[in-house]
């Protein structure tokens, strides 16, 4: 179990183009200090669960915070790891914001996990976008949080300004070769109240369509597995100040961003299986790992209407099999 803190542009010496953090998490101020150890307490009393908790603070730049500050959130978790309730802590901050004092701090205070908002390995588009640091700032904080032995995430933002389908994927090369423990991707979107939405007002930005994000993430997906990094999230966590009326302007949003990608996958998996059949009937059926079956199924049944459709099916019927099946791997079962 994670247990969230976010510090919404605390730290942050940036204004980036796309960011609004009040409008995306809900929250105006930085979590208080001194109430951490009472919401610890409430988290750990309601915990269910039998794996290790762990403490985030989400949402600034934490290690461009005085140092001061930085101490004072540590120091409010430190009790809770002392005594073995809390596993570890894990934050995030800007690729900039790395040197080996800050990580050694870090490591003192039981910070295992730090994720580097990275956004693009591309220097035009982080330019673009207000970033403030380059593609070799990433690459520098990388090997340093390596060499200190940090578990490494990367956050990356396709749909930036300045940014195309080749240049994203040139930073999933990059990434790949860095090999960092996991990433998040999030399509950009056009925030109230940010410089993007000026951009886009104004004709000077345009969104990925949410098709296109779909594909693009779908893509990356495909490419990180092979590479064996794990892609813990794809779009952002709906919440309710994010879906408020007039929050998002324009931009590939859906509040389930991530299951559209996967049944986009799924498709491309089912129609590749039916291509290649030898038994010519109308009648298919596919088993897929349980964790897949909505996905597969597509949302309001789109996956089965697509391929019946375009195969001439009179049946089509996708149905949970084993966990033993792989993840995203259809099985065409059986037809006739």
């Amino acid at each position: 179990m994670i247990v969230p803190f976010f510090i919404p542009h605390a730290g942050c010496p940036h204004q980036c183009v796309f960011c609004n953090q009040k409008n995306i998490t809900g929250q105006n101020a930085p979590a208080d200090p001194s109430s951490i150890p009472n919401t610890i307490n409430d988290y750990l009393r309601t915990n269910t669960g039998k794996g290790p908790v762990h403490i985030a603070f989400y949402g600034g730049s934490f290690t461009a915070l005085p140092i001061d500050t930085q101490r004072n959130y540590l120091e409010a978790v430190r009790p809770f790891i002392h005594s073995c309730r809390v596993a570890s802590i894990r934050l995030s901050t800007r690729p900039d914001c790395i040197t080996p004092e800050i990580l050694s701090r870090l490591k003192a205070y039981h910070v295992g996990t730090v994720e580097l908002g990275v956004q693009s390995m591309d220097d035009r588009v982080l330019e673009l976008s207000g970033r403030g640091h380059t593609a070799k700032d990433t690459v520098k904080a990388l090997t340093l949080m390596r060499e200190h032995k940090f578990t490494v995430g990367l956050q990356l933002m396709p749909g930036l300004p300045g940014d195309s389908f080749d240049n994203f994927n040139k930073t999933i090369d990059r990434v790949i070769e860095l090999f960092p423990d996991f990433v998040r991707i999030y399509p950009a979107l056009v925030i109230k109240g940010t410089p993007l939405a000026e951009l886009y007002r104004t004709g000077r930005y345009a969104p990925l369509l949410l098709d296109d994000a779909v594909s693009l993430c779908r893509d990356a997906l495909v490419r990180f597995e092979q590479a064996n990094i794990d892609v813990i999230r794809i779009g952002l966590q709906p919440t309710t100040e994010l879906e408020k009326t007039g929050t998002i302007l324009a931009g590939p949003y859906h509040p389930a961003f991530r299951q559209l990608v996967e049944s986009s996958l799924l498709l491309e998996r089912m129609r590749s299986c039916l291509s290649d059949r030898n038994e010519l009937t109308d009648i298919a059926r596919f088993q897929v790992n349980p964790h897949d079956l909505s996905a597969a199924i597509g949302q309001r049944r789109s996956n089965i209407d697509i391929l019946t459709k375009e195969f001439g099916l009179r049946e089509l019927r996708i149905v949970a099999g084993g966990t033993m099946l792989k993840r995203r791997e259809p099985v065409l079962f059986s037809s006739g």
